[in-house]
């Protein structure tokens, strides 16, 4: 008998592997891991490009955030800037409007008219005036975190410079416009003041009667007008100048009115004379029927006083028989002797030692213009001054 190899057995894996072969368990432990560096390499990838992203709008946030905080100062500055041209500007337009509220009559029509367009163009111009005054806009108070948030408040932050940029730029051209605007004003306040002096001397030649204080008074508000400029006490000095001019007037017309009725023609030519002689000393006029007792039955009587003050002013009395008899040589003596008197504020030291004694100088004076007839030189009353006084005299013009 012989015996015959039986072929062994070997036992099958449970289950057939997906493809119908058997798939080696070092195959498969490959693959998993493939896939695990596959996932892990995206997650990197996608990890990297996030903090990419968010790199990236930080960086656009820290410069918009630089640009916004610079945006407010600019607008800041801008706006402070201009507040203060127009509070400048807005007493150009208080003292313009002061200074133009003068009566035409005692102002330069051009010059008025100038100032009035001027000042026109500037309130115009401060009516349609920008915003000046910029409030911190809304912005972020901390930084966000998702780099989609930061470009949202990037964008904010980017919004709120533009308008800020903008608001400073208008701000700056407005304050150069009202530079400019008020300057025209300056320009032309200034033109307007130094018109006034030539309007102010026909305003004082009209108002030739006027007491001497209120004359001399206008006049100073003449001069104070003339040595100053444009500026803040402009709207003053012409207040003070039309309060003047106003006082002259008055004083002017009650002379005016106390010198009227039938011998007005004639006090006026015995007056005109007076001041044409006197040397420019002041002189006003009071007029009675009777003058240190003389004035009636064909006689005259006239005073005069004398003061040194604003270069020289006097008060002459006259009877009304001087107005009634002018023409006669004694009259106009008479009148020149007074006006000797008036002159002495003027001439001194010459007067010398007839300051106090002051009738042989005045009749000295009438002498020494002419007038020689004894009863109208004062002559005849205080005794023939002597030839020294006389030619002393002639130096007082």
């Amino acid at each position: 008998m012989t015996l015959e190899s039986v072929p062994s057995a070997t036992l099958d894996p449970i289950g057939p592997s997906p493809s119908g072969r058997d798939i080696p368990p070092s195959r498969r432990s490959r693959a998993a891991t493939a896939w695990t560096v596959v996932g892990v390499a995206i997650f990197l990838l996608l990890s990297a490009a996030v903090l990419a992203a968010t790199a990236i709008a930080n960086l656009r946030f820290d410069a918009a955030v630089v640009a916004h905080r610079a945006a407010v100062a600019d607008a800041a500055a801008a706006g402070e800037s201009a507040a203060a041209v127009e509070a400048d500007a807005g007493a150009s337009a208080e003292i313009a409007a002061a200074a133009l509220a003068a009566p035409d009559p005692l102002v330069d029509a051009a010059a008025k008219s100038a100032l009035a367009t001027a000042a026109g163009e500037l309130d115009t111009l401060m009516a349609a005036a920008p915003e000046t005054e910029f409030a911190e806009p809304n912005r972020p108070l901390s930084r966000p975190v998702w780099f989609a948030d930061l470009d949202a408040a990037s964008e904010l932050l980017n919004g709120e410079t533009r308008r800020l940029t903008d608001l400073a730029a208008d701000a700056d051209a407005y304050a150069a416009d009202l530079t400019v605007a008020d300057e025209t004003v300056t320009v032309s306040g200034d033109a307007y003041i130094e018109a006034i002096a030539p309007v102010a001397a026909a305003v004082e030649g009209a108002n030739g009667s006027a007491r001497n204080v209120e004359r001399i008074e206008f006049r100073n508000s003449v001069e104070q007008l003339a040595s100053s400029a444009w500026g803040y006490d402009a709207a003053a000095r012409i207040d003070a100048y039309v309060a003047a001019a106003a006082a002259l007037q008055s004083t002017h017309a009650a002379e005016e009115a106390e010198k009227a009725g039938p011998l007005y023609d004639r006090r006026v030519a015995v007056e005109t004379y007076a001041r044409s002689i006197a040397g420019g000393v002041l002189l006003e006029f009071d007029w009675a029927p009777i003058v240190i007792g003389y004035g009636d039955n064909g006689s005259a009587g006239g005073t005069a006083t004398w003061d040194t003050w604003e270069g020289g002013l006097s008060t002459i009395t006259l009877s009304n028989s001087i107005a009634e008899q002018w023409g006669d040589p004694v009259m106009a003596a008479l009148v020149t002797h007074e006006v000797g008197h008036a002159i002495t504020s003027k001439c001194y030291d010459l007067v010398g030692e007839y300051a106090d004694d002051n009738e042989p100088w005045a009749v000295a004076w009438a002498i020494g213009m002419g007038h020689t007839d004894p009863n109208g030189n004062g002559e005849w009353l205080y005794g023939r001054p002597s030839d020294e006084l006389i030619e002393r005299s002639k130096g007082c013009r």
